[in-house]
Parts: structure tokens; sequence; C-alpha cells
């Protein structure tokens, strides 16, 4: 199947498919394109792709939100659906499956055996990047160096109103190790300082990170270069959780079914996509730190300001009539969780090559994709579930995730999330089925006990074998006419103790373990868990109409659930907000503190703002929307 070229064939094809808008209105870089972005996000399916044609201070157009639906994701890899098909994700997982099994073959046994393995080996060795060696690239059509360098001449945009300034949100960032042993292509954001001046933001666990790293070790400088566009399975294969030293380049070239053209930078020796729209080429200096930030990421807060290494510009290459492609991260849904659906369904293989139990995945978008996953598992022994969670909280890129859910292998992960909760929810036991632990968080987890370390959550909620059943304390719950009454009982005696209770919502009433969940005005008080078990007597009371107790912030609804759901993800860390109440007449009693942490609750730092956009921009916007779109504005869900 022939593959996209660059990105121009793919916005030809999704203006075929009516997935694109063109919008020539004047739309400003700094915050209007997001906010437009926003609206369009979260339309019914993701909305549509949008072309800003007319970006005040730029020449170039701006495609935003390319990725940001399943048809699009579908059309982005150049598989279309047919009637007998099962569509890309489904035929590339099993590609990529088949390759895995090839990782794992034994020596041949007969010549016909060794004839199959020749084959597949031919067919993996057209992947690599291929050097385009006559004529000039696309991406190099126009090159500035010297004075011509000028960021401010790209549409860069600022996309929260408490961003540290302008940031790269869709560059991938090609690095290489010390020794040239290894590449990598990643995609991390990157803040604007001047017209030839940028901060590289790559976190701590990244591969170019561990690159830089060789590189302040052996003061030298690092060769950088950082690509926009391409065929649309290079930016795919970027954020792809890819096993340490396989280079992304060589999963695009397997994902678009040749190898993918690339040419030397103009300034320093890295290969680039051929095909790509722009290149900002250049190194870092291992000693030149620079303040970074604030940043509004996808976990929907605002990240602190910390050191980074300086990016100095020494050429811009692009093409002629080029386009640059961006997004907007926050609290879900945004683009990038389109994306992360892709990568989930994708690199299930390679998951289930290094735990073979593994089944199926899912990543819930209000998980922000680190904070939770959800397996399920075929079961063939005893705790099996909990030396799965172990094996992958010590090895994989699961090693990051705060939560591990394990179901039996027949749960349909992906159908009915609610139903998936519902049934978590009536399958747990308090009692047994929790595995506390604790271990490195991802950077960007700003709940920690400390920064990039804290605890983490496992639930197993899978088939009992007569092994793991112990003795427990059977729930006496109150009859379902009086838990309301129950409910606004607690409620009269926090208020009578100080704590005072906004909003409450008590859900899955007829579950196993329904869930009560309050929201808190907390002010400067913490250690919300100890004050509210003390005053409810939780360890004494004799009938309960709940078994979970969840606490959010007073401004937030307990009856919104994927609020609910994103505060417990990335609020909480086990260590410090999860309290088991162990009660002897009632059974067990969980309380899990989702609000955000100060000082008295043994926080130390800053606890980070959310993204939200500013009324101005809001008010600007609508008053554009029918000249872009031809329709009146309408209200938009807002975080």
């Amino acid at each position: 199947m022939q593959s996209y070229r660059n990105l121009t064939d793919f916005i030809k094809v999704l203006e075929a498919e009516n997935e694109l808008v063109r919008i020539q209105t004047p739309v400003s870089r700094d915050l209007e394109i997001s906010e437009i972005y926003f609206r369009q996000i979260r339309s019914p399916g993701g909305g549509k792709a949008l072309l800003f044609e007319n970006v005040e201070g730029s020449s170039l157009p701006v495609l935003i939100n390319a990725y940001g639906s399943d048809k699009r994701l579908e059309l982005s890899l150049n598989r279309r659906r047919t009637p007998e098909s099962k569509g890309m994700l489904v035929e590339i997982a099993s590609e990529l499956r088949e390759l895995m099994k090839l990782l794992q073959l034994k020596p041949p046994a007969s010549l016909g055996a060794f004839a199959a393995l020749a084959g597949q080996a031919n067919r993996i060795l057209k992947f690599p990047p291929k050097k385009k060696r006559f004529g000039k690239a696309a991406c190099q059509e126009i090159v500035w160096t010297g004075d011509q360098i000028d960021l401010d001449a790209l549409p860069i945009l600022k996309s929260w109103p408490k961003d540290g300034g302008r940031f790269i949100t869709f560059g991938m960032t090609l690095t290489r190790s010390l020794h040239e042993q290894t590449k990598n292509l990643g995609l991390y954001r990157i803040q604007i300082l001047d017209k030839k001046t940028a901060i590289m933001h790559w976190q701590i666990h990244k591969d170019g990170s561990h690159f830089f790293g060789q590189y302040r070790k052996a003061k030298q400088r690092m060769p950088v270069a950082v690509v926009f566009g391409g065929d649309p399975s290079i930016p795919f294969s970027a954020i792809a959780p890819l096993p340490p030293g396989l280079y992304e380049l060589l999963m695009a070239g397997f994902v678009r079914g040749s190898g993918v053209p690339v040419v030397k930078c103009k300034t320093n020796d890295l290969e680039v996509p051929a095909d790509a729209e722009i290149i900002l080429e250049g190194y870092v200096d291992p000693d030149d730190l620079v303040p970074e930030g604030p940043f509004g990421d996808h976990t929907g807060y605002y990240t602190p300001i910390e050191p980074f290494p300086r990016f100095h510009i020494t050429a811009v290459t692009m093409r002629k009539n080029a386009i640059f492609p961006a997004t907007v991260v926050g609290r879900s849904p945004q683009e990038d969780c389109y994306l992360a659906r892709a990568v989930e369904r994708l690199f299930l293989p390679m998951l289930a090559f290094i735990a073979p139990e593994v089944k199926d995945q899912m990543l819930p978008w209000d998980g922000c994709f680190h904070n939770c996953a959800v397996l399920a598992m075929e079961k063939t022994f005893p705790f099996q579930g909990r030396k799965l969670m172990s094996h992958l909280w010590g090895f994989s890129q699961m090693s990051f995730s705060k939560m591990l859910i394990v179901v039996d292998a027949d749960v349909d992960l992906h159908k009915n999330q609610p139903a998936l909760l519902e049934h978590i929810l009536d399958r747990l036991d308090l009692q047994t089925d929790l595995m506390i632990t604790e271990g490195v968080l991802d950077q960007l987890d700003h709940s920690g006990i400390r920064p990039l370390f804290g605890g983490k959550l496992g639930i197993d909620v899978t088939t009992k074998t007569p092994e793991e059943i112990t003795e427990t304390i059977n729930i006496r719950y109150a009859p379902l006419d009086r838990r309301a009454g129950i409910v606004s009982d607690w409620i009269t005696k926090l208020t009578a103790s100080g704590v005072s209770v906004t909003h409450s919502s008590l859900f899955g009433e007829n579950l196993r373990n329904p869930v009560l969940i309050l929201a808190i005005d907390k002010g400067e008080s913490g250690k919300l868990p100890e004050r509210i078990a003390n005053a409810l007597s939780l360890a004494e009371v004799e009938e309960l109409p709940c078994t979970v107790i969840l606490l959010i912030d007073g401004k937030d609804s307990p009856t919104n659930g994927s609020l609910v759901l994103w505060k417990l993800f990335g609020n909480t860390d086990v260590l410090r907000d999860l309290k088991l109440i162990s009660n002897k007449k009632a059974g067990t009693i969980a309380i899990l503190d989702a609000t955000s942490k100060n000082r008295a609750d043994g926080y130390e730092r800053e606890w980070p703002e959310e993204n939200l956009m500013d009324d101005a921009t809001i008010r600007l916007v609508d008053s554009k929307w029918k000249a872009m779109f031809g329709v009146e504005p309408t209200a938009v869900e807002r975080p």
C-alpha cells in the first residue's frame, strides 16, 4: 500500500473526506488558535482538523487537530476501512505481533524454515531510513542561516494564558547518543526565547535527556534537529513507547511499509526526514541551562519553572509553501488522546512480548496516559495479577504508572467504560485486592510525595483461585432507603467538626463498593482522611452507605464522572492520600483524598494551577466564530 509522501498529501485526503476546515479569518497565534481548537476537539467525535491560513505575524498556515478523531487516525496511516477490514489499528497491530514472533524465532530447522525466515528478514530490511542521494530535499528548498534565522516568523503558539511564552508543541526532536550508536526522535515541547534560541524540555526519563547527560559528562555540544510534519507515520512513531535502542524512524518505516527518505542537515551531521515541512537545526551546550516554563501540560495543570538546556538555532530549513503543524495539550479530551489510543492498540503486541499473559490494555483518557492502566490478563496461577503488576512497574514504560488495574481476559475494556468501572467496583474486595508499593513517577506528575517518586496502587479483581480466597469481614450495608439519610447525618457531623462539604454524590449504590464523593472546601487545612475518619468514627459504625469515600475540591462537581476520575488519577499519592479503616463490624472502608494539597498535608512544593482560558480570549473567539464556521458559537464544557 502506497504511503503518504508528506503532510500535504495527508491534508488533501482530509479535505476529500470532509475532515478539514480551512479558516481564512485573521487569527492570533497567542491563545486565539488554542481556544478555537479547544472548542473543536470537544465537538462530537473530535470535530474537524483546522487549517488556519491567515495567522497574524506569520506567512505560514497552521494545521491543528489533524489526528483528533478515530477516522482521522485511520486516514493518517493511509489504511482506509473496508467492509471486510477491521481497521488500521488492528491490521498494523497484527503485523507487529508477527514481528514480535520473528524476534523469538529459533534457528531454522529446515531449508523451508530458513527460506521463510529470509523472506521475513528481507521484509524488515526495507524499513530503515533511506538516505536521499540525488536532487534537493523538499525540506531544504528554503534555507535560513545567520541573521536570516527568525523564529518569530514561524506561527508558534501560546496555548494557555499563564504559559511562560510561545511553545513548539508538535515538533519532533532528533538526537543521537554521544558515540553515535543510538538515535531518538521524541515529541518534546520547546519554549521560544528569541529569534535564534529556545529551551529544550526533555523529561529526565526520556532518551533525549539520557543522551544530553552523556554530552554533559564529556563536556561536548550536542547536535539537535527539530522536525515538523512529514509522512504522518513519523509523528505517530515519535510518540510511541518503543523499547530502548529502537529508532523511531525505523518504526515509521515499518508502519508506512517503506524506509523514510532522510537527508543530512545543513549545519550539523544529523539526518532528518527529507519530506518534512520545516527543520530547526542547532545544538545544546552542556552547561547552558535556563529557566523553562510554566507550561499548561497534558495533565491539565501548569508545570513548574525548571532549568533546561538552551537550544541554539544554526539553521532553519523548509519546503516552499510549508505548513506548520501544532497541537494543544490539557485536560482530556485532546488531540493527543486519540494518538494515545492508537499507541495503546498498536503497542499491545510489544507489551504482550514482555508479559505474555496480557491480552488487552486500556489507558483511560482521564488518567493522562501515565496515571492509570487497565490490563486484561489470562490468569493461570494464584497471585499472578500481583506478579504482573510488579513486573510491569519494574521493567516497562508502565514503570511510571501510578495505578494498575488487572481484570480477567474476557472483560471488554473498550466497549463501555462506565460498565468497566462498575465491574471493577463490583468485584473489588478492599481487604484482599489492593497492592500498595512505591517507585518512580513521571516527571510531569505533580502529586507525588516528592518529585519523581511516590506511591503506586495495584488493584487485582481477577477471579480468585482457591489459594487466594481468605476469610474477610462481610460488609454490613445500610438498607437502600436509609443511605441518603446516613450521608446527610455524616455531612452534619463533618460540618460540626470544621470540614466544609459543598456538594456530595453517592455513586453505585447497588454495587459491592458504593462510592461517596464529597466536594470539600478545605482552605488551608490538610490531612482530611484522618479528620473525616475521626469525625465519623468510621472504625466503629455498624452499617455503611458506602465502602469508598472520595474527596475532591469544593469547586468541583461530584456528579461529573470525567472530572472526578481526572482528579482521582492525577491528584492522589496512595502513600499520603489513601487511608484504609478496618471496621470489625461493618468491613473495610477506604478514604481517598483527591483534593489539591498544601503544606498542612505535608506537601512542601507549590500545588500547580489548572489550565484555564481567560475570559477576554473566549469573548474574542465568540465574536469571530460565525465568520469562521458560519454558525453562532455554542457553550462548551470547560475544566
